[in-house]
């Protein structure tokens, strides 16, 4: 990579950098998972400009042992990680779970992963895959893939694996925020089902143990959430399958 080019591509690492964690001096919070989606999207994006031959990219996150794509620069990108995560085989997935690096020299001749290989050749324009592991809280790749056999040369990859440390933050951030969005969910349905539980409390005159088998059997029964129940009987007064309490004559 020319040094102008090295100098324009950090200058937009920065710019990324300062978007996810505000102006010096800012007293903005730091800003939500849709963020660091649209940060790692900016990402993939750079490498397909950047990395020469590379046409399309995708970042692969492993969450409970199934792969997903927190960013693909396009269709092409989307449709290759798909077959990874179908065939449950490919360079992607075994760079996010080996936690090493792989390269896909031609698609026609690799022996490693041959369904997936095959499935690029017939239903894709891909014909080379780099992929590089990225730390994460289970495991993650960086996948860039290109339109002809043998694309990557030395420089392709040492500037891949400059996206790939650059990544490998973005990523760290996206998992962190989104672990910190499910804990306010989660905090936030248990505030609802201890109000709901305090309504039938006050209103069966039950016990706290009782309130709560009426909320889960309610669920049971009408096959809906938990949480879902308690907001209804939070609002209504009354377990979905009881008649609203009506205010009584003052």
């Amino acid at each position: 990579m020319e040094t102008d080019d090295l100098l324009a591509l950090s200058q937009e690492f920065a710019a990324i950098t300062v978007e996810l964690c505000g102006e010096p001096g800012s007293s903005d919070g730091p800003p939500d998972t849709k963020g660091k989606s649209e940060a790692l999207q900016r990402m993939v994006e750079l490498a397909v400009k950047h990395v020469d031959g590379c046409s399309w990219a995708s970042v692969t996150v492993i969450t409970n042992g199934i792969g997903h794509s927190v960013a693909q620069s396009d269709p092409i990108a989307e449709q290759a990680d798909n077959l990874q995560y179908s065939l449950k085989e490919g360079p992607c997935l075994s760079a996010a779970k080996n936690d090493t690096d792989y390269l896909m020299f031609d698609v026609e001749t690799e022996q490693r992963w041959p369904r997936y290989a095959e499935a690029l050749l017939t239903q894709t324009p891909v014909r080379s895959v780099l992929s590089f592991q990225l730390a994460a809280q289970e495991s993650a790749a960086l996948n860039l893939y290109a339109e002809f056999a043998g694309a990557y040369e030395d420089d392709s990859m040492s500037t891949g694996a400059i996206f790939a440390a650059n990544a490998t933050n973005l990523v760290a951030l996206y998992e962190a925020q989104d672990a910190a969005s499910n804990l306010e969910s989660a905090l936030n349905s248990s505030r609802r089902i201890g109000t709901a539980m305090g309504v039938l409390m006050a209103h069966h005159k039950v016990t706290e143990e009782a309130a709560f088998g009426m909320l889960r059997s309610a669920s049971q029964r009408l096959h809906r959430k938990l949480r879902d129940i308690a907001v209804e009987v939070v609002e209504t007064g009354a377990l979905p399958d009881q008649p609203v309490r009506q205010p009584q004559p003052s």
